[in-house]
C-alpha cells in the first residue's frame, strides 16, 4: 500500500515540471521567428502604402494643375457683351501692366506667352520664382457673372463694362453703387444700354499669368523663393499664378501658389490662319480652327491663336529610394525632357484646349 503511495506522488511530480531549457529556447525561437515575419510584412505594407501616397500624390496634382488651366484656356477672351476687340498693334503687350490704357489696348490677345525664356522676362516675376527653361502663360477674360445692383466695386480693382462694339477698362472707386467705376480719366463710368439710361454690365477684369517656381513656400517666410532651405529644406518646383487684383487699395499683382510638384509647363499654340481672306459674315479672318502649332508665335498671330496644348511634367514632392528616373518626357515641341537620374517619380500630362471664346468668333456660319 506504502509503495503505491509512493509511486502515485512520484508521477504526479513528474507531471507537475515545466519546460526544460531547451524547449524554451525552441518556443523562443519559433516565437521569434514568426515575430519578424510579422514585422518585415508591415514594414513592407507600410513601404508599399508610402510608395503608392506618393504616386497617387503627383498625379493627382498633374490632373490638377491640367483641370485649372484647362478651365481659364476656355474662358480666355471672354469679355462680356463684347465682340469686336480692339486692334493689335505692331508689339505685345507688357504682361505686367496695371494702368487702363494698356490693360484695354491687351484686350486684343486674349492669350500671350512666352517660350522657355533662361530668364524671367516680366518685371512682376523676378528671377528667384521663376524656373528657367519653362514657358510663361497669361490668359485674359472677365467673370462670368456680372456685378449685381448692391454690390460695391473694390477701390482700384480692375472691372471691365461693355457692350458689343464698345467697352472700357475701369477701376473700382469703392462706392456703394454699381456703375461707380471710373474710367482711365477718373470720371466716372458712363457705358450704357439700348435705353440710354441703364449701366452696361461690368464684370471683374482678370488677367492670369501661369509659370512654374522653384519652390512653394520661401524658407524666410516672404513670397519670394529664396533657395535650399525653401519648404523646409526640400525645395518643390510649383505652379503659381500672378493675379491682377486690388492689394492694400492699389492695383497691383498677387502671387498665388496653385499645385505643388508642377516641374514644367511647355505651351503649343494652335493658330488660325486660313482661309486668309476676312469672311463677311463673322468680320473675320480663319474659321476657327487650327491650322498650325507653333513654340513661339509671331506677334501678328497672337490674335490667332485659337487653341493651346498644354504639356505637363509632375514630379513627386519625395523621393522614392532604390528608384532611379531614366526616363525621357514628350513635352510637344520643346522636345523631350529628362533623362533626370534621380530618385524622384514622375509623370507627364498632355491636352488640346480650345479657345472657346475667340475661336467662336470666326467660326464660318453654315
Amino acid at each position: 500500500m506504502n509503495r503505491l503511495r509512493c509511486r502515485s506522488g512520484a508521477g504526479s511530480r513528474a507531471a507537475w515540471r515545466g519546460f526544460t531549457l531547451v524547449e524554451l529556447m525552441i518556443a523562443l525561437t519559433i516565437g521569434l521567428l514568426l515575430l519578424g515575419g510579422l514585422v518585415n510584412v508591415f514594414v513592407g505594407s507600410s513601404r508599399a502604402h508610402a510608395e503608392l501616397k506618393k504616386a497617387s500624390e503627383h498625379t493627382e496634382n498633374g490632373s490638377m494643375a491640367m483641370w485649372i488651366l484647362s478651365k481659364n484656356a476656355y474662358a480666355a477672351g471672354y469679355f462680356g457683351e463684347f465682340y469686336m476687340l480692339p486692334e493689335s498693334g505692331g508689339a505685345l503687350p507688357d504682361a505686367c501692366a496695371t494702368t487702363v490704357p494698356e490693360l484695354y489696348a491687351a484686350l486684343a490677345f486674349p492669350v500671350q506667352g512666352y517660350d522657355a525664356p533662361a530668364a524671367s522676362p516680366l518685371a512682376c516675376l523676378s528671377d528667384n520664382d521663376f524656373v528657367p527653361g519653362t514657358d510663361i502663360l497669361v490668359i485674359r477674360r472677365a467673370d462670368a457673372t456680372a456685378l449685381a445692383p448692391a454690390d460695391v466695386p473694390i477701390t482700384n480693382e480692375v472691372y471691365l463694362q461693355g457692350m458689343a462694339t464698345t467697352a472700357e477698362i475701369q477701376l473700382g472707386s469703392g462706392s456703394s453703387a454699381v456703375g461707380t467705376t471710373l474710367k482711365a480719366d477718373g470720371t466716372p463710368a458712363d457705358i450704357y444700354k439700348k435705353n440710354g439710361s441703364t449701366a452696361a454690365d461690368s464684370r471683374k477684369f482678370h488677367v492670369h499669368i501661369y509659370f512654374v517656381a522653384p519652390c512653394s513656400v520661401p524658407g524666410n517666410g516672404g513670397n519670394s523663393c529664396t533657395g535650399a532651405g525653401d519648404d523646409g529644406g526640400n525645395p518643390v518646383p510649383t505652379l503659381k499664378r500672378l493675379e491682377l487684383t486690388a492689394v492694400g487699395g492699389a492695383t497691383a499683382w498677387r502671387m498665388v501658389p496653385l499645385v505643388e510638384g508642377v516641374q514644367n509647363l511647355q505651351v503649343d499654340y494652335g493658330i488660325d490662319n486660313l482661309p486668309a481672306a476676312q469672311n463677311p459674315a463673322t468680320g473675320q479672318f480663319g474659321d476657327g480652327a487650327p491650322d498650325v502649332y507653333v513654340a513661339s508665335p509671331a506677334t501678328a498671330d497672337w490674335p490667332n491663336v485659337v487653341s493651346v496644348k498644354v504639356h505637363l511634367l509632375a514630379r513627386a514632392t519625395q523621393r522614392t529610394p532604390g528608384h532611379t528616373d531614366v526616363k525621357t518626357y514628350d513635352m510637344g515641341l520643346a522636345g523631350p525632357a529628362g533623362a533626370f537620374n534621380d530618385a524622384y517619380k514622375r509623370h507627364q500630362f498632355s491636352g488640346v484646349m480650345r479657345l472657346v471664346n475667340v475661336s467662336g468668333r470666326r467660326e464660318i456660319p453654315q
